[in-house]
C-alpha cells in the first residue's frame, strides 16, 4: 500500500514528539548517568593539589610557622543590578601581618569577549577562572556598585591557615585557575566552600549535609529573578525536575548569602568557624523577596484569555487565526527544539534534562506550524494539520496529568496553565468548519 507524503511527515513528527516525551519523563542520558545530576568531572586542575593536613608532619610544621602571620577573611557581597549579579558574590581574602599583603581571591572571573563565549554559555561549557586583587580596591568596587559587604574572619589554627594558603596559591597558578563554571554545583561560592572543606578535612560538609526547609534550585532562582519577567519565564521553561529537589545546606552554598549565614551559626570540630562577623557597607536597595512568587493563577488567566481569543478569531477572522497559530506553534517549536537539545546533548542536562515542559514545547510544534495553513481543507494536507493540532493538545494534556503524579511533579505548573488552554483551543478550532481542497 502506498503511503502518501503527508502521512509520512505526520508519522515522523509524532516520532519526534515521542522522543521528546521520553526525555520529558526521564529517560537516562550519558550526562545524567554520572549520578545525582552531578556534572561531568571535566573541570579538574592540571596539577595535583597540595597534600592535605596530616599527610606530612614536616610539611604541617612548616605550614604552622607560615600560618602564624596569616589571617583569612570571607567577604560576601549582596546583589547587584545585572542578572548575573543578582545572586551575590563572594571572595576569600588572606592578610599577611609580616608583609602587609592583603589579597582577595575571586573565583568569579569571566570575559564576554573571550572566544566562543556565547557558544560555551549555551552549551554549558563556560570557562571561568580565579584571580587575586588588593582587598581594599576589590571592596571599594563593590561598594561603588551599591552592594552590601559582609566581613567574616575565619577561625583557623596556624597550620590550617598555612595549608589553606598553599591550596589557594596552587589554585591561583596558571595551570589550575580555570574551571568549567556550573550555576549550582561549581561556582564562585562553592569553590570557597570546597577550599574550606578541604582544610577542615570534610568536617564542613558534615556540618552542612542536612536539608533545611524546602529550598530548591528552581525556587531560589525564581525568587531572585522574580522582577525580571523574561528571565523568570525562561528559567521556568528551562529547568527540569532535577531542579525541584530539596537542597541540603551544603548545596545551598551556591548562594553566597546562605553560605555566609550558615558559617555564622555552625560549629566545626566543636568550635565556631567565625571569630568576627561585621557588615562593612549596607546597600540602599529593595531587599530580595524571601520566597519565590506564586504566579500559577495569573498565568492561568493569561492562558484562558488566549484560549478565548482563539475561538473569537476563528469566528471573526480565520486569516488572523491562521497567523496566530503559525506564530504560536512556530515559537513553541523553536523553544521546544532548544529545550530538547539542551536536555540531551549539552552540559545543562543535570538541570534541563527530565523536563516535563517538553510535553507542551517540543519540535512537534514546528510541524504543526508548517501544516496549520491547510487545517480548514478537506485535503490530505488539511487532515495532517488537524491531526497535528490534536496530537499537540493531547500530549500537553498528558503532561498536565503526569504533573500530578509524585514521580513527575515539576515546579513549572504555571507554564502548563498558560500553554494547555491554547493548545486545546487550537485543536478544537482546527477540527471545525472545513472547505474543499
Amino acid at each position: 500500500m502506498r503511503v502518501n507524503a503527508w502521512t509520512r511527515r505526520v508519522a515522523f513528527a509524532v516520532s519526534v514528539a515521542a522522543g521528546a516525551l521520553c526525555v520529558a519523563v526521564g529517560a537516562p542520558s550519558p550526562l545524567q548517568a554520572q549520578g545525582n545530576g552531578a556534572p561531568l568531572p571535566d573541570n579538574v586542575a592540571q596539577t595535583p593539589p597540595p597534600p592535605p593536613l596530616g599527610a606530612d608532619a614536616a610539611l604541617d610544621s612548616a605550614r604552622a610557622q607560615r600560618g602564624a602571620t596569616l589571617q583569612f577573611t570571607l567577604y560576601t557581597y549582596g546583589p547587584g543590578d545585572e542578572v548575573f549579579e543578582r545572586f551575590g558574590h563572594i571572595a576569600l581574602a588572606v592578610t599577611d601581618a609580616n608583609t602587609g599583603e592583603d589579597t582577595a581571591f575571586n573565583w568569579g572571573m569571566f570575559d564576554f569577549e573571550s572566544p566562543d563565549f556565547y557558544t560555551r554559555f549555551l552549551t554549558g561549557d563556560t570557562r571561568y577562572w580565579m584571580a587575586g586583587y588588593r582587598t581594599f580596591e576589590f571592596n571599594a568596587a563593590y561598594q561603588a556598585q551599591n552592594r552590601t559587604i559582609r566581613k567574616q574572619v575565619l577561625n583557623l589554627s596556624p597550620v590550617q591557615r598555612g595549608a589553606l594558603y598553599d591550596f589557594v596559591a596552587w589554585n591561583a597558578a596558571e595551570a589550575n585557575k580555570y574551571y568549567r563554571y556550573d550555576y549550582y554545583n561549581d561556582n564562585c561560592s562553592t569553590r570557597v566552600r570546597d577550599a574550606l572543606d578541604w582544610v577542615w578535612r570534610g568536617a564542613l560538609r558534615t556540618a552542612l549535609d542536612s536539608t533545611s526547609g524546602h529550598h530548591t534550585w528552581r525556587g531560589e532562582t525564581a525568587r531572585i529573578t522574580a522582577d525580571n519577567l523574561p528571565v523568570y519565564a525562561g528559567i521556568q521553561i528551562a529547568l527540569g525536575r532535577n531542579a525541584d529537589r530539596h537542597l541540603t545546606r551544603w548545596q545551598l552554598a551556591f548562594l553566597p548569602e546562605y553560605f555566609a549565614d550558615d558559617l555564622a551559626r555552625i560549629r566545626v570540630n566543636g568550635a565556631s568557624v567565625i571569630t568576627q562577623d561585621t557588615v562593612l557597607f549596607t546597600a540602599d536597595r529593595i531587599p530580595m523577596p524571601e520566597d519565590a512568587p506564586d504566579r500559577v493563577m495569573p498565568y492561568l488567566a493569561v492562558g484562558l484569555a488566549l484560549g478565548v481569543l482563539v475561538f473569537l478569531l476563528g469566528r471573526v477572522s480565520p486569516a488572523a487565526l491562521g497567523v496566530f497559530g503559525v506564530v504560536w506553534y512556530g515559537m513553541g517549536g523553536l523553544l521546544g527544539t532548544a529545550l530538547l537539545l539542551a536536555g540531551t546533548v549539552t552540559k545543562h542536562v543535570p538541570y534541563m534534562g527530565s523536563n516535563l515542559n517538553l510535553t507542551i514545547l517540543s519540535p512537534l510544534l514546528l510541524a504543526a506550524a508548517a501544516t496549520w495553513y491547510w487545517r480548514g481543507r478537506a485535503s490530505r494536507a488539511g487532515r495532517a494539520g488537524r491531526a497535528l493540532a490534536v496530537v499537540v493538545a493531547v500530549i500537553a494534556l498528558v503532561g498536565l496529568v503526569l504533573m500530578h503524579f509524585p514521580r513527575f511533579t515539576q515546579g513549572s505548573m504555571l507554564l502548563f496553565m498558560t500553554m494547555v488552554p491554547v493548545h486545546t483551543a487550537l485543536a478544537i478550532a482546527a477540527s471545525g468548519r472545513r472547505s474543499a481542497a
